[in-house]
């Protein structure tokens, strides 16, 4: 089950999350990964969720029912997009980066540089819905 950040609110309906509030748990998809939910529900609707890889982590290949918009925030991000993971495909992203995913689009990452924080957003219901390999 995911479990939600705790936020404070503001007058008007602002809503503030701060780091320390994140409640991180394993995925089991990417060993060596963390993930948290920053904000919303994805199992119901839009959703902001952090993943923390270590490094030397990375993601077998995947896919994902809604569109993502991702965002690397700390580390260089190594993505690619395809169904067999291939280490010569992934490329690089530093901090700033933005990728967006579209819905059923099979891919994979990893953090051979360093620990990597990016910030994926979507609209639920969503999943990780491995890829079989050809």
């Amino acid at each position: 089950m995911l479990a939600l950040a705790a936020s404070a609110a503001l007058a008007g309906g602002v809503e503030i999350v701060s780091p320390d509030s994140l409640h991180w748990r394993g995925e089991p998809a990417a060993p060596g990964a963390v993930v948290a939910v920053v904000h919303g529900d994805p199992r119901t609707g839009p959703y902001v969720i952090r993943a923390r890889f270590e490094q030397g982590a990375r993601s077998a290949p995947h896919r994902h029912p809604d569109t993502r918009t991702i965002t690397v925030l700390k580390g260089r991000y190594f993505f690619a997009t395809g169904t067999r993971f291939d280490p010569r495909a992934l490329e690089g992203h530093g901090p700033g980066t933005l990728l967006v995913v579209p819905a059923g689009t099979p891919h994979f990452s990893s953090a051979p540089e360093g620990e990597v924080i990016v910030q994926e957003s979507g609209d639920g219901p969503t999943a990780l819905e491995p890829v079989a390999q050809p």
